[in-house]
């Protein structure tokens, strides 16, 4: 058992967390994502249409999901297997990180500060370009503005930086509309043309050469309070924004990827007085200007990430609130699923080695990795890991 605990606090170190807290998690097995044996084949699911299952589990109270936990229909795969690499400089979480010219771009997310904006964390101006040829980062050219929650994304000539809030203490959570972009071989971020509307913790996916946004938090005209929208915008050859189908529902924190001219959106949360987060996902046709449902998450998450992989949308992590939307009683996870759009269909996969949500994901040749987020719901246990997921 010690050689066991030695071990997961030497990855533990290396990966970027402070400590070791439960040591009977981080067996070699867990950690290093040993291959298991392969779970017996699930049971026959229960025949019901899509729109049955939209019905009974699209949207769910915040954490009753204890159902999904205990069903044999999604028992765990050995596909794949977890490994790490090196931690970033600093902690931070609440990101949308970026793949662009074949390095990982991290950047605007809530860091640790001496002089918090909320609960111990602040807005950042800072870049981190991670090379997986090197599988080394380094400081890249600082954002012109600090902001947290800021949509990273690109197209095949710019890296963008999209709206995001603004914070400052007593005013933490300030919808940005301006934009900023980086091209390649330039070492300064330039003005972009701003969203329509101020937007953050949206989709950010890149399709067809364009870039969507879509959903998470803007501002309402008539109260000045940040509310959820369904507003999609689409920023056409690098030069104008162009207005495209809302999603079907309202919500912020969802989880999105892109794969052959569809945009899945995941999971995600309403915000309010009814709280409550979103098991619904769907798709966004780009050929067709339209939106049509999928298969539920098996779980109602939100803060979690999606990305294609091998075919499929893989959807790690994430977080779920107490009653009436309170973090402070929340939980984090550690579940992974993918989803099979040939046959509409999600599958458990090997858990990460540690919670988390407000986590960033990519895709680099055939490889997710994760990067910070918090371990513990909320802005709690931020985290300067870099977890690898890879074909076993």
């Amino acid at each position: 058992m010690s050689q066991t605990i030695t071990k997961a606090a030497s990855i533990a170190r290396f990966a970027g967390w402070t400590s070791v807290t439960a040591p009977c998690a981080f067996t070699p097995a867990a950690v290093a994502g040993v291959k298991r044996a392969r779970s017996p084949k699930p049971g026959k699911h229960m025949e019901r249409s899509r729109r049955d299952l939209l019905k009974l589990f699209g949207a769910t109270t915040i954490l009753g999901v204890d159902y999904w936990f205990s069903t044999p229909a999604y028992s765990v795969t050995a596909n794949y297997s977890w490994g790490f690499g090196q931690a970033l400089e600093h902690p931070i979480q609440e990101i949308y990180p970026a793949v662009f010219n074949d390095e990982i771009y991290v950047g605007g997310g809530f860091v640790p500060s001496d002089n918090p904006i909320f609960y111990g964390l602040s807005p950042s101006r800072k870049i981190f370009i991670y090379n997986p040829i090197a599988q080394a980062w380094r400081p890249g050219e600082t954002f012109p503005e600090a902001r947290h929650h800021l949509g990273m994304v690109s197209s095949p000539n710019y890296l963008y930086g999209i709206g995001g809030f603004f914070g400052v203490k007593g005013g933490a959570w300030q919808v940005k509309d301006n934009v900023y972009r980086i091209s390649s071989g330039k070492d300064e971020w330039e003005s972009a043309p701003s969203i329509p509307i101020p937007m953050a913790e949206s989709i950010y996916a890149s399709s067809s050469e364009n870039i969507h946004v879509i959903g998470g938090k803007t501002v309402d005209k008539h109260s000045e309070r940040n509310v959820d929208t369904n507003s999609h915008y689409i920023l056409v050859n690098d030069e104008y924004w162009e207005k495209a189908a809302p999603a079907t529902v309202a919500r912020n924190s969802a989880a999105g990827a892109a794969l052959d001219d569809k945009i899945f959106v995941i999971g995600g949360r309403k915000s309010g007085k009814t709280a409550k987060n979103f098991g619904f996902s769907e798709f966004y046709n780009v050929k067709d200007d339209r939106w049509e449902p999928i298969r539920p998450l098996p779980i109602a998450l939100s803060g979690l990430t999606a990305v294609a992989l091998n075919g499929n949308i893989i959807v790690a992590g994430g977080e779920a609130f107490g009653a009436n939307g309170n973090w402070k009683s929340g939980k984090a996870f550690s579940q992974v699923w993918s989803y099979d759009p040939t046959k509409d269909s999600w599958k458990k996969e090997l858990d990460m080695p540690q919670s988390r949500h407000g986590h960033g994901a990519v895709t680099i040749n055939n490889s997710m990795y994760i990067i910070g987020g918090g371990s513990k719901v909320g802005p709690q246990e931020t985290l300067s890991s870099l977890l690898v997921f890879e074909s076993a």
